[in-house]
C-alpha cells in the first residue's frame, strides 16, 4: 500500500470516526455537536490514538494464544459510550498523541459483550485543562519532589513578606536519599499572587492507602509520589465558574463514575499507572475491579483478560492506522 493510499486511508477513516462521534454524542446528549477545524484535527489524532491502541492489544491477544478471547477490534466497541468520552476530551482541548495527555484503556463489558474503551485523563492533560479554566492562568507551575538530603526551605507569605517563595538546591545530585515530600509552585504575572503548595510524605501515603490497590504504588513510588503532587498543585488552582463547561464538570467527575460503573460490568482487574517509566506502564492509579455475577441459568461466559502495554508513547506512525482493523462507521 502506497504512503499516498494509507494517508487517504487514514482521512477517510478518522472523518468517519469524527462524525461517527459527534452524531452518537447528539442522540445521548439531546443537542447537536459541531467541531471547530481545530478540534477536529484533535478528533484525527484520537483516532489514530485509539487504532494504534486496539492493533497493540490485539497484538498481544494473538501472540498469548488467547483464542477464547474477544479480539480488540473497532467492532467489539461501545461506541455509544466512547464517544461521549471522545467528545468531551477534544471539547477540552486534550491532544491523544501528547504523552500523558489521554489513555485508552480497554474494559470488557460483560452485559453488552464488548469492550468499554475508557479515555482516561492523564496528569498533564488535567493539568492542561484546569490551567486553561483557571480564573488567572499561571505563567508557570513548578512541582518538585524533595529529598532527605535536599536543601529545601518554603517561605510563606506574612506581615513582613507579599510574596511566598521557596528555598531549593540539590545538594549531592547522586546522593539525593529519600523522598520525604514535595512541593508546587504557582507562579504568576502579579508575584504576590504567587502561592506555594506543600505535600509531606504523610500525604502521598494517604493517597497510597485510599488507592484500591497498592502495585504500582510499590513498584514505582518515586513515579507515583510525583503524580500525586501535580494533583494536587493543580487542584489549587482557582477555577473561573464562565470557563467551566460541560465537558469539564464531566471529566473532573468522571473517576467516581467510572469506579462505580467497572464494579458492576467488568470481570477482570486491570492495572495501569499514569507516569512514564521503564518499561513503561500504562498511565493511572491502580484500580480493582469486582466480577459480575452470572446467573445461573446461563452458560458461564469464557473470561476476559484485561492485557497492559506500553501506551503512554505519543503514536508516531499515522499511517500503519489504515493497515488496522476497518472501522465499522
Amino acid at each position: 500500500m502506497s504512503q499516498q493510499k494509507n494517508e487517504m486511508a487514514v482521512r477517510t477513516n478518522s472523518e468517519r470516526f469524527m462524525n461517527n462521534i459527534q452524531a452518537q454524542f447528539a442522540a445521548e446528549a439531546g443537542s447537536p455537536v459541531a467541531f471547530s477545524e481545530y478540534e477536529k484535527q484533535l478528533a484525527q489524532h484520537l483516532f489514530l490514538k485509539l487504532d494504534s491502541v486496539l492493533q497493540e492489544f490485539e497484538a498481544k491477544r494473538v501472540k498469548d494464544g488467547k483464542t477464547n478471547q474477544t479480539p480488540y477490534t473497532w467492532h467489539n466497541l461501545n461506541m455509544r459510550k466512547l464517544s461521549l468520552d471522545a467528545v468531551h476530551t477534544v471539547q477540552l482541548g486534550l491532544d491523544a498523541l501528547i504523552a500523558n495527555h489521554v489513555h485508552p484503556v480497554p474494559y470488557f463489558n460483560s452485559k453488552e459483550k464488548k469492550y468499554d474503551l475508557d479515555l482516561r485523563v492523564g496528569y498533564v492533560g488535567k493539568a492542561y485543562y484546569r490551567m486553561e479554566a483557571a480564573v488567572e492562568k499561571p505563567k508557570d507551575i513548578i512541582t518538585e519532589l524533595v529529598y532527605s538530603n535536599d536543601h529545601f526551605k518554603p517561605i510563606k507569605k506574612s506581615a513582613g513578606n507579599e510574596i511566598e517563595n521557596y528555598e531549593f538546591e540539590i545538594q549531592n545530585p547522586f546522593d539525593r536519599g529519600n523522598v520525604i515530600g514535595g512541593f508546587g509552585y504557582l507562579s504568576y504575572e502579579d508575584p504576590t499572587k504567587n502561592k506555594i503548595i506543600l505535600v509531606t510524605e504523610e500525604d502521598f501515603q494517604k493517597s497510597r492507602k485510599a488507592a484500591a490497590g497498592k502495585t504500582f504504588w510499590d513498584n514505582h513510588p518515586i513515579e507515583m509520589r510525583y503524580k500525586t503532587l501535580v494533583h494536587r498543585t493543580t487542584e489549587k488552582l482557582k477555577i473561573d465558574p464562565k470557563k467551566v463547561n460541560a465537558s469539564y464538570l464531566y471529566m473532573e467527575n468522571k473517576d467516581e463514575e467510572e469506579a462505580m460503573r467497572r464494579e458492576v460490568n467488568e470481570n477482570e482487574n486491570t492495572q495501569y499507572l499514569d507516569v512514564e517509566v521503564t518499561p513503561v506502564e500504562d498511565p493511572s492509579e491502580l484500580e480493582t475491579d469486582s466480577k459480575e455475577e452470572q446467573p445461573k441459568q446461563e452458560k458461564p461466559q469464557p473470561k476476559q483478560e484485561e492485557e497492559q502495554l506500553d501506551l503512554t508513547d505519543s503514536f508516531d506512525q499515522a499511517d500503519q492506522a489504515a493497515v488496522g482493523d476497518e472501522v465499522p462507521f
